[in-house]
């Protein structure tokens, strides 16, 4: 067990470690029966005694990193380990197995020569060609994971942009914005003083709202977790608490300002009154006649939180055209093959932003360009 925490694999994960080290020194102790999510949640984890297992998956989200350590680890320098850890799907209980050593038996002294001599030569055909199908069907298979990969989640920079969140211990959280409907206002006060939106008909309506853009944008980012077989946790931004900002990786889709904790993650960004030389490129257009939107703005924003060294991802426009397009093109090799670094910063440095320009055809955002790249 000391080994195998101390390997390339775990000794840098301490999240980890502690996993191993808590289910492991229950099993020694006889006591597997007692392992389960919440006892590693708050014994491992240190979560606290509210923890509920069926609304937070981070003990299933850790046990499968771990899993993969443990194949990987086995694969490469515990390759001749002659004791293999596993944790079986299912439960948290870990397996130890011995691994044996088998003699070939020897063929009986009675055989002459020459028959000892024909049975090895057609052992060795045999062998010949089962090693030769099975190389054939590596090879097919092979090829089939290599055309299953050929995905924009595995592109180069797809994977220099998103790697940061497909490869961290720490979860992932996809905050969708609901924002307030733009055309609700407030009514006039009632006797007793308090106001509630209504539409221009003085009808009532409601305060909340999720756009085609961000439903959008929620499935492609979906789509790059589900490539990469990680679990990609969504809440709606009013659900969003201090807790999940110390606790995840967040994605914040949609907006910043939807909700009290989210609003101070990013208040540096804006789409407010940009540079004047990227005025045509970057404004936000109505068509006179229709009054349909056939051009918005948004903006793909990266940083590290400051407090918890967790990573930070806004994407957003000024209407939910622009989000849409921030996502597209956040998950677009093409678009972020344009995309120019001031220099000396190399791509995708550990903070950025990226303005984004788009126009719209009867409300669907097409080729999304960028605007500017800018870094701290």
């Amino acid at each position: 067990m000391q080994r195998l925490l101390e390997s390339p694999q775990f000794r840098r994960s301490p999240k980890l470690q502690r996993f191993l080290e808590l289910i492991s020194d229950y099993h020694f102790q006889n006591r597997a029966d007692e392992i389960n999510e919440f006892l590693i949640a708050t014994e491992a984890f240190g979560k606290g005694p509210t923890f509920d297992p069926s609304q937070d998956s981070l003990v299933r989200v850790q046990a499968r990193e771990v899993r993969r350590r443990l194949r990987e680890h086995y694969q490469t320098d515990g390759k001749g380990s002659r004791l293999i850890l596993d944790i079986p799907l299912g439960h948290y209980i870990p397996s130890f197995t011995v691994v044996e050593d088998h003699q070939p038996a020897k063929p009986p002294r009675f055989f002459k020569a020459s028959w000892i001599m024909l049975g090895v030569t057609a052992l060795v055909c045999i062998l010949a060609l089962f090693l030769t199908d099975r190389e054939r069907r590596q090879l097919l298979g092979a090829s089939a994971m290599a055309a299953a990969r050929t995905t924009p989640g595995q592109t180069p920079l797809l994977s220099r942009f998103w790697n940061r969140f497909l490869e961290s211990d720490v979860p992932t959280l996809l905050v969708l914005s609901n924002p307030d409907v733009g055309e609700c206002k407030p009514s006039a006060p009632a006797p007793d003083g308090t106001t509630r939106m209504v539409a221009s008909d003085g009808s009532p309506c409601p305060d909340e709202f999720t756009g085609m853009g961000e439903a959008v944008a929620l499935h492609l980012v979906t789509n790059l977790f589900k490539s990469a077989k990680q679990t990609l946790i969504v809440k709606q931004s009013r659900m969003v608490n201090a807790d999940d900002v110390k606790r995840y990786n967040l994605i914040l889709l949609g907006g910043k300002s939807v909700n009290s904790w989210t609003r101070r993650l990013g208040s540096d960004l804006s789409l407010e009154q940009p540079e004047a030389d990227l005025a045509q490129r970057y404004a936000t257009v109505f068509d006179q006649k229709t009054n349909e939107l056939i051009r918005d703005r948004a903006i793909i924003a990266l940083r590290k939180h400051a407090s918890t060294g967790h990573w930070l991802l806004f994407l957003y426009g000024k209407h939910s055209q622009g989000t849409q397009a921030a996502a597209e093109a956040s998950s677009d090799e093409r678009f972020l093959s344009q995309l120019k670094w001031p220099p000396p910063a190399a791509p995708f440095p550990e903070s950025f932003r990226i303005l984004v320009g788009v126009s719209v055809n009867d409300g669907i955002p097409q080729d999304p360009l960028p605007a500017a790249v800018r870094v701290p």
